[in-house]
């Protein structure tokens, strides 16, 4: 959901994107990266790569150009190659200090950014797709039956003291917490359900709220701040509505 709802900001972004004019160094970079891609050239490709490049969870991220010439025809299938067939340059839209493949057929599938550097693909090809399955199987496992089925994964965080979960599950938005030390096999310390989910405008992010009684728990992600300590996951704790808390949390897989 959190990706479908990306694509509904981007797509509503489009008109404003649309007027305003791409760097011709970052057309020519799209020109050479979908090049390399038709071709083939993995390990040309592999340099013009901003590592570590992120992956949707549960897939690990990928660290260095070896990693990801090994996931090339992972990352990259043959229905991204047939829709590159259709690109064009006014389908490059700029959106939070980053230029990605939005128009025509295309749906935010990669991002590069000022350098012409490639910093994102949300492109999912089968074996991706079939690897995710895979590897989300092996996650379920390994956690507390009542909370070890969902339909999307969200977000995974951990702080100093808790682990946290955000999915989409056919309950709707649901927040699960462990505290330290405790394994995920055991029962969570706490599940929310009925949560909300909103973006942060059209500068980028994402807030997540719950609501337990008196207690309202909020994790933002936040892209842009006016400063950098300001930027990042927190979690927000308020009580009727008064913040009592908040804490810096780390993403992991």
């Amino acid at each position: 959901m959190k990706y479908i709802l990306h694509t509904v900001v981007f797509i509503f972004l489009i008109s404003d994107c649309r007027a305003q004019r791409v760097p011709p160094e970052i057309v020519k970079s799209y020109h050479r990266i979908v090049r390399l891609i038709r071709e083939n050239k993995a390990n040309e490709l592999a340099a013009m790569v901003q590592y570590p490049l992120k992956r949707k969870n549960p897939l690990p991220d990928i660290a260095n150009a070896k990693q990801f010439i090994a996931n090339y025809n992972i990352l990259f299938g043959d229905e991204f190659r047939k829709k590159l067939k259709l690109y064009n340059d006014s389908d490059i839209f700029e959106h939070n200090v980053g230029y990605g493949l939005v128009g025509g057929p295309f749906n935010g599938d990669m991002w590069v950014d000022e350098s012409g550097k490639i910093t994102g693909i949300t492109y999912n090809s089968a074996k991706q797709i079939e690897l995710m399955n895979q590897i989300t199987k092996k996650i379920q496992r390994q956690i507390y039956p009542g909370v070890n089925t969902w339909k999307e994964n969200i977000l995974v965080c951990k702080s100093a003291k808790l682990l946290i979960r955000i999915d989409w599950t056919d309950k709707g938005l649901r927040y699960v917490c462990w505290t330290k030390g405790r394994p995920t096999s055991e029962k969570p310390d706490l599940i929310l359900y009925n949560g909300t989910e909103e973006a942060q405008g059209t500068m980028g992010g994402w807030t997540w709220t719950f609501k337990n009684g008196d207690w309202t728990y909020v994790v933002d992600d936040v892209e842009m701040a006016e400063t950098d300590d300001k930027v990042g996951l927190f979690l927000r704790l308020l009580f009727k509505d008064v913040e009592k808390s908040s804490i810096r949390l780390t993403e992991i897989k």
